[in-house]
């Protein structure tokens, strides 16, 4: 992406041979997204769909940053971004009324899991995003939509992201043939983590960012083949962000008590993945967990964290309910 200013003082945006104004919606210091090859690849394959007048269709597994990059696309454009999610309860006049409100206040909509909508409210729909296009890509400044003539602003856009149907994702529909046409589609099945997880750890203060993050992806992957496989596990991209914001939030508690001189990063790391993971593990998986740690990093102690005002809390519950005191499970909680 490049930024210009041209001889009117206004602000224009280009890539390759695309090119979109500026519109200075302001939408606050939101974190950036870390920029590596497969961002460039949404961002150039979006791009060229609006130069076209279409629509845009990241889709891959859940944790792969689809959502995010329309979203990191709209605020480097200067765009009001808003997100919907999509389910079964949407109906085509829902759908319309939406489509309305975006395209008269030049905002992109990005419609998560478009294809959990019904096969029937996925072919109605597609008449009238269609009709929207046919409006941007001819520059018209009126369209016809809920049988009433709507303005159209021409900073206005529609995307959808998808997970893939079937393969552990219930309730999704595969997109009509005549509703594909209308979105360029970008696959994002596998992100950079070794790269993101080595920028965030910089971001957050860490030195020895590059190996920590290499070790961190490389528990991420030993745990999804080698610990029992549970509905409710994650080992995705949302799952290591959370560790790695976690691993931050702990090393500025330690810059703020002045005891980082002493503070080893790997054991500041390991702490926050056992404090983000352990809670969800099966009895078994948690030993083998803790191996797995030992190996990645080799001759950090295991320190239980202890919340003692938690834990007395919870004995007096049991305790009142007559229940069994179980070390495990007070641990666990």
């Amino acid at each position: 992406l490049r930024f210009y200013m041209k001889s009117d003082h206004t602000c224009c945006v280009q890539m390759v041979d695309s090119e979109f104004q500026y519109t200075y919606e302001y939408q606050g210091n939101a974190s950036k997204l870390v920029y590596t090859p497969l961002t460039d690849k949404c961002y150039l394959t979006l791009t060229q769909a609006m130069k076209m007048g279409l629509g845009g269709n990241p889709y891959g597994p859940a944790g792969t940053g689809k959502t995010e990059s329309v979203k990191a696309l709209g605020g480097l454009l200067g765009r009001q971004v808003l997100v919907f999610n999509c389910d079964e309860g949407i109906d085509v006049k829902s759908m319309g009324r939406i489509f309305v409100g975006l395209v008269k206040c030049g905002a992109w909509g990005c419609f998560d899991e478009f294809n959990r909508l019904e096969e029937s409210v996925l072919s109605a729909v597609s008449m009238q995003i269609q009709t929207i296009q046919d409006a941007l890509k001819n520059h018209r400044t009126v369209c016809e939509l809920l049988g009433k003539e709507v303005e159209v602003n021409s900073n206005s856009g529609i995307f959808i992201t998808m997970n893939p149907a079937g393969k552990g994702y219930g309730g999704r529909q595969k997109l009509p043939d005549n509703l594909k046409q209308l979105f360029r589609p970008v696959a994002m099945s596998r992100p950079d983590n070794e790269l993101i997880a080595e920028v965030i750890l910089y971001s957050e203060g860490f030195k020895d960012a590059k190996v920590l993050g290499r070790k961190l992806v490389a528990i991420f992957n030993l745990s999804r083949e080698l610990l029992t496989p549970q509905q409710h596990y994650d080992w995705g991209l949302r799952a290591l962000k959370t560790v790695l914001r976690g691993s931050g939030n702990l090393l500025r508690q330690l810059k703020k008590s002045g005891t980082t001189q002493n503070a080893n990063e790997s054991h500041i790391v390991v702490q926050a993945l056992r404090l983000n993971t352990m809670s969800k593990f099966t009895f078994t998986d948690c030993t083998r967990f803790d191996a797995l740690i030992k190996d990645v990093f080799p001759g950090i102690e295991l320190k239980e964290v202890e919340y003692d005002e938690l834990s007395a809390a919870l004995k007096q519950v049991f305790e009142e309910a007559n229940y069994e005191i179980i070390p495990n499970q007070i641990k666990k909680a």
